[in-house]
């Protein structure tokens, strides 16, 4: 109940009554948000808010995650042999500030994410402008060492920001160029990405923000936009404007100067809400337009009961996204909660614990598939043999899949450590987001049947909020958890970097290292002409293969998309590529 006092006083400050009325869109999620700065924003939860509020220079149609429309541009030519993306920009647009958008800001705001490179954003997607994937100080210490000095740092610097400067060029008011270090056959995908959102340069200068010369760009390397304005408050071009965010609830509102016409929806209120059962009983009450669901075993028990709510599905629908179990090959962190005594002493694991492929496969038998696909998600699904989606190209269904088997479980079990494991036992956490019972169940299903072994094996499972989990999990300190990836960008590449390579988003998570799965994620990306992609799909696949007996982590079935709101909503939609699914202007009742 407490949650729907909660609601019902953030519904009162857009001027709501509980039923929630028709210029009006409630939507109740299982997780909090993280940074509404374009830049930093590297969550669903975050980028489902960002969509709408901020726009970059082409879009996806609605329900077509292949097909893109012109926003913020109105058309774009691939020079120089590929090496330069102008983009002729939409004019008449103005910031929610009032500010006019011209090429100044495009410029700006793909610059700071070229500047900053935050290592825990998306920003890294940005690199091929420069060459770097990593913020500049970072780049200067891989190419220089640890003893580096100051007048080599600085030279290196010096280049660094050259490059930044070279990459986005504005041709003139209503004209940009992107220079590409090295052809990129998903730069244009790349580009829709939310970090490649149009920001206020002049109100973001104005509140704080880098300056957007080189003056002050070395105060900005590698800093956490958290800690900045554009964090919770934003000037965009969207259709919707930020009234309000209190860390779990954002409120927005049409904004009058919206280029693209007026939208139905006038106000919108984003919350997080960890309590299925809250969410669900809002939604009843008619007090939320969408909920998030859990699963579909929660559909058919419990939704489909309700009058006056639709469940929105089709066979023809398919996630952009990957879940797996993570294993952490150097768990980081003095005292570390998740890890125990820290030793292979029966009260802990040490740091290192899962770099033994024993540990692994003995864990990735104790994840029980075939209840996943077929309890909670009661067949409406996708089996997974690697992490990336099962339709896009580069995925091989060929691949084995490990299944439940407690019997090679205790046989790995035993031989994990050379037999230390078996004969000390040990104790672990795995942890989830609160609120996602599908991650919830996968932490608890290891627990019964990793302990089910050897009353000497101890695993507790925690809750822990979205931005907590977030955080622990960048930070390297978790030893073990499950995770889901969606797509940043329409490209299989999206997936190999992050889940494969030494420098992915992901990998660098769980510290795994494998220089050939490196060597081959980067001579995919250099196949960049039509008649090369079978070979890159066809590397994409034979990692896939040498993954599954490496075992960085273990992909597990995803469930077949669905979207729960009241009856009465219209104009609803699945887009893979979008966080939120749908556009909230889109929308109307």
């Amino acid at each position: 109940m407490k949650r729907l006092i909660v609601l019902a006083f953030a519904l009162a400050l857009i001027g709501a009554a509980l039923a929630t009325p028709k210029d009006t869109y409630v939507f109740l999620q299982n997780s909090t948000f993280d940074s509404l700065d374009p830049v930093q924003a590297y969550d669903g939860a975050s980028i489902g808010v960002v969509e709408n509020v901020y726009e970059t220079l082409y879009t996806f149609k609605k329900g077509t995650p292949g097909e893109y429309t012109p926003t913020l541009a109105t058309s774009y030519e691939v020079t120089n042999n590929g090496l330069s993306y102008v983009y002729h920009l939409r004019k008449g647009v103005k910031f929610h500030s009032g500010n006019p958008m011209t090429c100044k800001d495009v410029k700006y705001s793909v610059q700071r994410n070229l500047v900053t490179m935050p290592g825990d954003s998306g920003a890294w997607i940005f690199g091929v402008l420069t060459g770097y994937g990593n913020d500049a100080m970072t780049e200067a210490k891989k190419a220089l060492g640890d003893n580096a000095s100051q007048a080599d740092i600085d030279k290196f610097l010096d280049a660094y920001w050259k490059k930044i400067e070279d990459a986005v060029v504005c041709d003139d008011m209503y004209t940009v160029r992107f220079n590409l270090s090295h052809p990129d056959v998903a730069f244009f995908a790349k580009m829709l990405f939310t970090g490649a959102a149009v920001v206020d340069s002049k109100w973001a200068i104005a509140h704080g923000a880098w300056s957007g010369t080189e003056k002050d760009w070395k105060d900005w390397i590698g800093v956490d936009l958290r800690t900045g304005y554009l964090h919770n408050h934003a000037s965009g071009t969207g259709p919707y404007k930020l009234v309000k965010w209190d860390g779990n609830t954002v409120i927005a509102e049409a904004f009058d100067g919206y280029w693209g016409g007026e939208p139905a929806i006038k106000k919108v209120l984003v919350q997080g809400v960890e309590e299925e059962a809250t969410r669900l009983e809002a939604l009843r009450r008619g007090d939320a337009d969408r909920v998030d669901v859990s699963n579909w075993a929660t559909i058919n028990a419990k939704v489909k009961q309700m009058s006056g709510v639709k469940v929105w599905s089709d066979s023809s629908w398919s996630p952009a996204s990957a879940h797996v179990v993570f294993f952490n090959f150097d768990v980081q962190g003095e005292n570390n909660p998740y890890t125990g005594s820290g030793k292979l002493d029966g009260n802990g694991i040490p740091h290192d614990f899962f770099t033994d492929i024993n540990v692994r496969k003995a864990f990735a038998y104790c994840i029980d598939q075939d209840a996943i696909f077929n309890d909670l998600f009661e067949g409406h699904g996708a089996w997974y043999t690697m992490a990336l989606p099962t339709t896009w190209p580069g995925y091989d269904p060929t691949i084995p899949i490990r299944k439940l088997d407690l019997d090679k479980a205790e046989e790995y079990f035993k031989k994990a450590w050379g037999g230390k494991v078996w004969d000390k036992g040990f104790k672990l956490t795995i942890t989830y987001n609160a609120g996602n019972t599908e991650r919830q169940t996968v932490a608890e299903m290891i627990k019964a049947n990793v302990e089910s072994l050897n009353p000497k094996f101890k695993i507790d499972v925690v809750p822990l909020q979205w931005s907590d989990y977030l955080k622990a999990a960048r930070a390297k300190s978790l030893p073990i958890w499950p995770l889901g990836w969606g797509a940043d960008y329409a490209d299989p590449d999206n997936f190999i970097h992050p889940f494969y390579h030494s420098e992915g988003s992901l990998a660098k998570r769980q510290s795994f290292k494998n220089p050939e799965f490196d060597k081959m994620i980067e001579y995919a990306r250099t196949l960049v002409k039509p008649e090369q992609q079978q070979e890159r799909y066809d590397i994409y696949k034979k990692i896939g293969r040498m993954a599954y007996d490496i075992l960085p982590n273990v992909p597990y079935p995803l469930q077949a998309p669905f979207i729960v709101t009241r009856d009465n909503l219209k104009g609803v939609y699945y887009n893979s590529m979008i966080s939120g699914d749908f556009y909230w202007k889109d929308i109307s009742k």
